[in-house]
């Protein structure tokens, strides 16, 4: 199932548009214009199966680190499509943008004690973006 990611930022560095064309492109992404990326790549053919673990989640964690590292970058629109489709458009309130670990893993578990809220927290606040 191909999985669409495109996005609007304002307030970014000079080079930042070509670190993330690289980023997703060494996942295997492939983009498909302006921000807007694929995966898996269109020329791909059966050659690739689709694994998220290890290029579809990190391009997307990835791109969540560059927006936590970078606070002066505004996050303007965002979307994923796969069989569904979420989305940010920060000129209509809609959605949301990047969060404090604090309140994207607020959930409750099941068995709080087996997972370390802390921990959890400080990981995703924590991800250094490389660049």
């Amino acid at each position: 199932m191909p999985v669409i990611v495109t996005f609007d930022i304002s307030n970014y560095k000079n080079n930042d548009h070509a670190r993330l064309r690289a980023m997703f492109e060494r996942f295997g992404w492939e983009r498909i214009g302006g921000t807007a990326y694929r995966y898996p790549r269109l020329d791909a053919g059966g050659e690739l199966v689709e694994d998220w673990l290890n290029h579809v989640v990190p391009a997307i964690m990835m791109f969540r680190s560059y927006l936590w590292n970078y606070p002066e970058v505004e996050l303007k629109r965002f979307s994923i499509h796969t069989n569904c489709s979420v989305g940010v458009n920060s000129t209509n309130y809609i959605g949301s943008t990047v969060v404090p670990g604090s309140l994207a893993a607020n959930s409750k578990p099941s068995a709080p004690g087996q997972f370390g809220k802390q921990k959890l927290e400080a990981w995703l606040d924590g991800i250094p973006y490389p660049y």
